[in-house]
C-alpha cells in the first residue's frame, strides 16, 4: 500500500507540473510531456527492479493475450529476463482522455491490462476537465483504479483525484 500511495503522489505531482497550455490541446502532446516528467521522477517511487515508463507500447495477442495500446505504462520489461512472466513487474497502466465519449473504452483497456497482465494500479487521466468520471469505472477494477482530472486555471494546473468504487 505504501508504494501505491507513493506512486499516486508522484502522479499528482507530475500532473501539477505540466502547465503549458498547448499540451492540453491533444492527448499525444500531453502524453509526451507526462512521460518526460515521470521519467525524471520515477526513481522517487522506489519501485523494485528499475522499471521504465513507456508510451503506447503495442500489446500483441500472442505475447500478451490482448491487442491494445495503453497510453502509458510503468513496468519492468519482460525481455530483461528478471521476471518469470509478462504478468510480473507490471506496476501502473494509464489511459489519457480529453473526450468524455471515450471514457468507457479507456476503462475497458484498463480492465484488460489488469485481467491479462496483472497491472496493480490502473489510472484514468482526464485532460482539460474538472470531472474525473470515476463513477463510470467498472466494478472489476474499481478497487485498483484512481481517476484524475487536470485542467489549467490562471496558468496553474488544477488536479483532482478520485478513487473508484
Amino acid at each position: 500500500m505504501e508504494s501505491r500511495e507513493r506512486i499516486l503522489g508522484l502522479l499528482e505531482e507530475t500532473l501539477a507540473a505540466i502547465r503549458e497550455p498547448r499540451l492540453f490541446r491533444t492527448e499525444r502532446g500531453y502524453q509526451g510531456e507526462l512521460v518526460a516528467e515521470l521519467k525524471a521522477r520515477i526513481p522517487e517511487a522506489a519501485f523494485p527492479g528499475d522499471p521504465i515508463v513507456e508510451q503506447e507500447y503495442q500489446k500483441r495477442v500472442p505475447d500478451h493475450g490482448i491487442a491494445i495500446r495503453p497510453d502509458l505504462i510503468i513496468h519492468i520489461p519482460f525481455e530483461r529476463g528478471v521476471t518469470g512472466s509478462r504478468g510480473e513487474g507490471n506496476f501502473v497502466a494509464v489511459e489519457l482522455k480529453r473526450d468524455k465519449s471515450k471514457v468507457a473504452g479507456a476503462f475497458e483497456n484498463l480492465r484488460q491490462m489488469k485481467e491479462h497482465l496483472g497491472y496493480a494500479l490502473t489510472v484514468l487521466v482526464m485532460l482539460d476537465s474538472a470531472e474525473t468520471f470515476a463513477s463510470m469505472c467498472p466494478k472489476a477494477i474499481a478497487r485498483q483504479t484512481v481517476c484524475f482530472a487536470v485542467r489549467l486555471e490562471d496558468g496553474k494546473a488544477v488536479v483532482r483525484s478520485e478513487l473508484c468504487g
